[in-house]
């Protein structure tokens, strides 16, 4: 199939930005229902793992980047760390930083460099971190030796460990455990002083500041509260582009095939057929849920309507990566694990740029949305 004029100038545009260089990479992907690296298994590239339960009990030499609704990391990893889910449990040593966001994070292992979190609650235990600690919680607590500082907002926080560096906390309540040896300055903002349970010491300061009483304080909470949470929410929005888009290629991907092939061979059409769906279709959903008899009508139109607008959005990162790849390698339209995958960061980093960006992604989606009306209106074509 040829490139079109029009295709190659889109590809010329999402290029000229130049945010993220095309290059090969390697990597090793795992996605489905139950994703899983077997115990004994060596990858020596990065890995991504997403699905509904996911395990990872092997042994990666690179990254390793794994979502789901549950997540058990028990294998180790050389690289850095980076998980978003539901259930989180990393049993395996980490050779660089951890990155975590999830509702319940159980860390018990050693991570030789940095930790850095975001959940509902957060324990960290096992053989100690090389570095710092920082995150946000409603509740945390550490039992593991930490060599650098700690930085942390929450709820109810809980130190049991040695802590080489200082300690800064900005929390409802603020507890030292038996085991607790901050070689530091503790400074911290809370309801009420610190209890230091017996056994618990502090050889540096300590700084008590009233929590109901410091309105700068309180400003300084609210902001790592809510830098806390919007990493949180972007690592989460760039794993479900991510999971969705892989999900959706490996489930039916021929289907991704045609998509992607009608939607780069003729996008001029796509989109114009894409633009006509956008406007027309919630229109006529509103008018039928004017009438009695076409409420049950205007009601699943509106919901089709939804669903077919997240779906173009998931595929258009899709269409985004065969699209670059065959513009840089100027070769056929292709669609495997890399090209989706690259399809993804870009798409994922054009969002962020206003005007331009938003413009190519809603161009990409709206290409999408008519490409899949063409290759539905022809499987109905069919049945009549």
């Amino acid at each position: 199939m040829k490139n079109s004029f029009s295709t190659r100038l889109l590809a010329i545009a999402i290029a000229a930005i130049g945010l993220v260089p095309v290059a090969a990479f390697a990597a090793e992907l795992r996605a489905g229902e139950q994703p899983s690296v077997a115990s004994g298994t060596t990858i020596q590239d990065d890995l991504y793992i997403a699905g509904g339960n996911v395990t990872q009990a092997g042994a990666v030499t690179g990254d390793v980047i794994a979502a789901g609704g549950s997540v058990l990391i028990s294998g180790t990893t050389q690289g850095d760390l980076l998980v978003a889910g539901g259930n989180i449990t990393i049993l395996g040593d980490v050779s660089d930083d951890v990155r975590v966001v999830g509702g319940n994070i159980t860390i018990h292992s050693k991570v030789a460099s940095d930790v850095a979190f975001g959940g509902g609650q957060v324990t960290i235990a096992g053989a100690g971190v090389g570095g710092d600690v920082v995150g946000a919680s409603g509740t945390v607590r550490i039992d593991a030796p930490v060599a650098g500082d700690v930085r942390i907002a929450g709820g109810d926080v809980y130190i049991n460990s040695a802590i080489r560096g200082m300690v800064e906390v900005q929390a409802e309540k603020v507890t030292l455990g038996p085991g607790a040896l901050i070689s530091g300055d503790l400074t911290y903002t809370a309801g009420k002083e610190v209890t230091i349970e017996e056994g618990g010491k502090v050889n540096g300061k300590i700084e008590f500041k009233q929590l109901e009483t410091t309105r700068e304080e309180l400003r300084g909470v609210a902001k790592t509260g809510i830098a806390a949470l919007v990493s949180a929410w972007l690592i989460g929005k760039f794993l479900m582009l991510l999971v969705g888009a892989f999900a959706f290629f490996y489930l039916f991907k021929r289907y991704t095939e045609t998509l992607v092939s009608d939607a780069l061979t003729e996008p001029l059409p796509q989109l114009g057929r894409g633009v006509v769906a956008f406007i027309v279709w919630p229109i006529a959903s509103v008018i039928l849920l004017v009438t009695v008899i076409g409420i049950p009508l205007g009601a699943i139109g509106l919901l089709g309507y939804a669903a077919a607008l997240i779906f173009a959005h998931l595929m258009a990162s899709v269409v985004l990566g065969s699209l670059v790849s065959a513009w840089w390698t100027k070769n056929y339209y292709e669609v495997n694990w890399k090209t989706v995958l690259l399809g993804v960061v870009l798409y994922f980093i054009l969002g962020y740029i206003p005007f331009v960006g938003w413009l190519i992604c809603a161009a990409l989606v709206l290409i999408t949305l008519g490409a899949a009306l063409k290759i539905k209106w022809g499987v109905a074509k069919e049945w009549r």
